[in-house]
């Protein structure tokens, strides 16, 4: 979906060299979809201050896991009353809720274990519970994904035992809700890297016809490698016509623990922005955040107890949440001009070091910069429009700025909002 811009766009940089630049251009831009920021595992203490919060940080899209094992724990035994619940007061905030179908369940295996495995024989099984939840949730639930991250560890099969399932799946959910949004992949890196090999499988399967937009998790060692692999695995979907159908159902960085995507506590709140702006512009359809809160008591061994945005469902100081707030209100439903390496549209002529996003929607603007470079640089702004503010990005406070102000631009991003006098969208 492209708008034209035209008309002057008034923004201009003066450099510590003095140098002057303006801009007078008509460039394209990317259109960042509504709803284009979510969280995964938000709204399961299903209170009225968590989705208060929710509201407040403008989370669209709520991810959960609608396990097996929970909805039937004992063969032809429905339960779907915790669920109901999540998905009843997302909605009624104003929030989509996409669901993951999976895993196994304990009486489908011979030992009474859960296996991330389901005989083929055991197929039909799991087929009455997808079609008994999709028509349960029908109308109510905005997406279905099949499985989560396949190719690393959370299936045990083989590929072509998964290829089967998803083809079966697939079907089951188009039949039962023609109308419900259907994702597949949800694919994770490798410890080597890209599985092409399972990824080409699936778009090559039959179940693909049915299939609406593709989920991945680009976990990496930081943001930058995280867009690297987000791009290859762009590339493998542009051959089947899906470049433009990418949803992120999961990205984040632990702020503890051991995994080697650590990150500083306080670097938070820029990895956030960093990502957010990044995949906005490469394409991402929709960008979910892993996840809303750690647990109360936490290990400090346990990576998977530092990726919350806030400190935990008994304390809601935030560690990143307040950066997430940003993003989710300056980026979605915007049209974003940008400076970054590899993009050709460059409305604001920055140094190279510098990246540049211009976030455009009719409630205002939104400008992010941050150096990629070593050190800071000195920028000169005069931006169009009024009620200038800059935000602390951490605690998400903000103080009024005049049009014309120097900036130093550093590592951590600088954030800077105005509404604008005129709407520079062609409609």
């Amino acid at each position: 979906m492209e708008k034209s811009f035209h008309g002057f766009l008034a923004v201009v940089f003066l450099f510590s060299s003095c140098a002057s630049i303006s801009v007078n251009v008509s460039p394209p831009g990317k259109y960042i979809q509504n709803e284009f920021t979510g969280i995964v595992h938000a709204g399961e203490t299903n209170t009225a201050q968590e989705f208060e919060y929710l509201e407040y940080l403008g989370a669209g899209i709520l991810l959960h896991t609608f396990y097996w094992d929970r909805i039937e724990p004992q063969q032809g035994e429905w339960n779907f009353h915790d669920y109901d619940n999540m998905v009843n007061n997302a909605n009624n905030a104003g929030m989509l809720t996409v669901g993951v179908l999976a895993y196994d369940n304990r009486w489908i295996h011979d030992d009474g274990k859960m296996h991330r495995y389901i005989p083929q024989e055991r197929l039909p099984d799991f087929l009455e519970y997808v079609r008994k939840t999709t028509d349960h949730f029908r109308g109510r639930v905005y997406a279905w994904c099949i499985w989560n991250e396949p190719n690393f560890g959370f299936w045990r099969g083989t590929e072509k035992e998964f290829i089967n399932l998803f083809n079966q799946t697939a079907a089951v959910i188009k039949e039962t809700d023609s109308d419900v949004i259907l994702l597949g992949g949800a694919f994770n890196r490798n410890v080597t890297g890209l599985n092409k090999k399972f990824i080409n499988s699936l778009f090559l399967s039959e179940g693909i016809k049915y299939i609406d937009a593709i989920a991945f998790h680009p976990y990496e060692l930081n943001y930058r490698r995280s867009l690297r692999i987000y791009k290859k695995f762009s590339d493998i979907a542009e051959k089947y016509g899906y470049k433009d159908k990418i949803w992120v159902t999961e990205i984040g960085f632990p702020t503890g623990g051991w995994y080697p995507t650590k990150v500083k506590e306080k670097e938070l709140p820029g990895v956030v922005i960093k990502t957010y702006a990044l995949l906005a512009v490469h394409g991402a359809g929709k960008v979910l955040w892993y996840q809303l809160f750690d647990p109360v008591n936490q290990s400090g061994r346990n990576s998977e107890h530092f990726f919350g945005l806030a400190r935990s469902s008994q304390d809601y100081t935030s560690k990143g949440a307040e950066a997430f707030r940003l993003c989710s209100l300056f980026m979605s439903n915007s049209m974003c001009y940008a400076q970054v390496p590899g993009k050709d549209y460059a409305p604001l002529q920055t140094p190279k070091s510098i990246l540049s996003f211009w976030f455009k929607k009719a409630e205002g603007s939104a400008l992010i910069l941050w150096n990629e470079g070593s050190g800071t640089k000195t920028v000169n702004l005069d931006l169009p429009g009024f009620n200038h503010l800059m935000y602390d990005i951490t605690s998400g406070n903000a103080v009024s700025v005049p049009s014309e102000i120097n900036v130093s631009v550093g590592r951590e991003p600088v954030f800077i909002s105005w509404q604008d006098n005129n709407n520079f969208f062609k409609q």
